[in-house]
């Protein structure tokens, strides 16, 4: 028990529930208790099970604890948390409503070439085409932003609604979506679902457009494509490189005999794009995907050597601009952007068997744009 009382009792009370109190003092204008972990026989998931339930009883009281070391004992310092009101999701709404149009708008100029309807697809609206294009392509970033966005809410962190980023025609309508956390993820069990979750819904949704693109898709003689370029000049048939799942799923589905080509449908294109999205998020650099895995995995230090090794990969891979964008974030971001409430307690053996996961999802998505 503690001499006296530095906070609400309710919360010395549960900090005294779940760990032995040897003291506490202000640190800085925060409550702040050195602790032992309450179970002998196992001290450190001791540690981890209920510090995790100590958050929980403590958030609703308008703070967070955060863990550390000291010494051979452990820290709890308590923060305050800024209190917000209700959420208007107006702007999450109509970025979203933007996207969809731009998306769209990016799949009917895609559709729209007389090849696709003149000849290989005469019978299809071109609106048609354009619409399976957009929602495939809202179904791989959506569902991998709605993958994050569940697990902020089984863990009860405050994270906003997923928000879209209109992009101009060309780029496939989007640059993808985004949310944001209000507080930093409990421990690094919950920093590793967070940055796992995402990529592992956007790969299955990828393998299921895959699957239907690849059905979509034509199989045609390289002489009646060479026809096609010199009927219709305005036409560029451009060859992109396959990544892994792409080349098996294909192989599969939709096998291509020598002297011919594989034609992608605009959904079959939004197949790729999905790869090669799952595989820059999964870079291990800063806080991509990658990085949050990387992080949870390694630790502080050895997640800010990796990320310069992650930003390598992309500029080797041909994402020049991307690498830039990352090494300036990285380098602007101070520690507090990666902090954990318990940075203590190592990665539980379950999820680092999870990291083979990882491994085999950027083996199977990579897709290099390097000429090298």
């Amino acid at each position: 028990m503690t001499a006296y009382r530095i906070s609400d009792p309710e919360i010395e009370e549960a900090i005294e529930r779940h760990f032995n109190v040897h003291d506490s003092y202000f640190y800085l204008d925060a409550p702040t208790y050195i602790v032992t972990p309450i179970d002998a026989q196992d001290p450190q998931g001791s540690v981890k099970i209920h510090f995790e339930a100590l958050v929980g009883e403590v958030r609703p009281h308008g703070y967070l604890p955060f863990l550390t070391m000291d010494v051979d004992k452990y820290r709890i310092e308590l923060k305050r948390v800024r209190q917000t009101g209700p959420q208007s999701h107006r702007r999450n709404i109509y970025l979203f409503i933007a996207t969809i149009a731009t998306v769209f708008l990016d799949g009917y100029l895609r559709s729209n070439n007389p090849v696709l309807t003149q000849i290989m697809m005469p019978d299809t609206p071109v609106y048609m085409n354009a619409l399976m294009f957009t929602v495939a392509i809202i179904a791989i970033f959506g569902l991998h932003e709605l993958g994050h966005k569940a697990v902020t809410i089984l863990r009860g962190v405050d994270a906003s609604m997923p928000y879209f980023i209109p992009a101009p025609p060309g780029m496939g309508g989007t640059f993808g979506a985004v949310i944001t956390q209000k507080e930093p993820p409990t421990n690094r069990d919950a920093l590793f679902d967070l940055g796992l979750s995402g990529p592992l819904v956007g790969f299955i949704v990828t393998i299921l457009v895959t699957i239907v693109g690849i059905r979509l898709s034509f199989v045609v003689p390289l002489e009646e494509v060479n026809g096609w370029m010199a009927l219709f000049p305005e036409i560029r048939f451009q060859s992109i490189p396959f990544p892994l799942i792409l080349e098996w799923l294909s192989t599969a589905l939709r096998p291509v005999p020598e002297d011919m080509v594989l034609i992608l449908h605009p959904v079959g294109f939004a197949a790729w794009v999905g790869s090669l999205v799952t595989f820059i998020n999964l870079i291990p650099a800063w806080q991509l995907d990658g990085g949050h895995i990387s992080r949870s995995l390694l630790g502080r230090s050895n997640h800010k050597i990796v990320s310069i090794a992650g930003i390598f990969i992309l500029v080797f891979s041909g994402y020049f601009i991307m690498a830039v964008m990352v090494a300036f974030f990285m380098m602007r971001t101070d520690d507090r952007g990666d902090a954990l409430l318990d940075d203590v307690s190592p990665l539980s053996t379950s999820r680092r068997l999870l990291v083979l996961v990882y491994l085999g999802m950027i083996i199977t998505t990579i897709v290099s744009l390097s000429p090298f």
